[in-house]
């Protein structure tokens, strides 16, 4: 969260417009947190977390002063050919990374890191049980 949040800092946003700030929020958090969003299931307060930092810098161009949403933030989200700025859920994003792994575990064949997911989680002919 702490790199997320300096590399919006209040600087950029003052300095960049609409476009630009928006530019930067979907190349930060599709860099940044991609590893951990990938492996790990994101606790909801931190997907929140996230989208208050987003919406704050796109909208208050990087102040902590709470200012207008033009736009609801689930049109912001929205692809542009549907009408939106084409900035990711975090939370719908972290749930297709998680499915894409999931994906990747039952249709390949072999290779090292299903043998160990698989050696951890097959318990006596029930599949991948894991807590969430």
């Amino acid at each position: 969260m702490d790199k997320i949040q300096d590399r919006l800092s209040v600087w950029k946003g003052r300095r960049l417009s609409l476009a630009g700030r928006v530019c930067l929020v979907k190349s930060v958090l599709t860099s940044i947190p991609l590893f951990y969003l990938s492996v790990f299931r994101a606790p909801s307060s931190v997907c929140k977390r996230i989208a208050s930092i987003q919406r704050r810098f796109i909208w208050a161009w990087g102040d902590d002063h709470k200012r207008i949403s033009w736009v609801r933030w689930g049109k912001v989200c929205k692809d542009k050919e549907e009408g939106g700025l084409g900035v990711k859920d975090i939370s719908l994003f972290n749930s297709a990374l998680l499915a894409k792994w999931y994906w990747r575990l039952l249709s390949e064949e072999k290779g090292k890191w299903k043998e160990i997911l698989t050696s951890k989680y097959y318990m006596g002919g029930v599949r991948l049980q894991a807590s969430s």
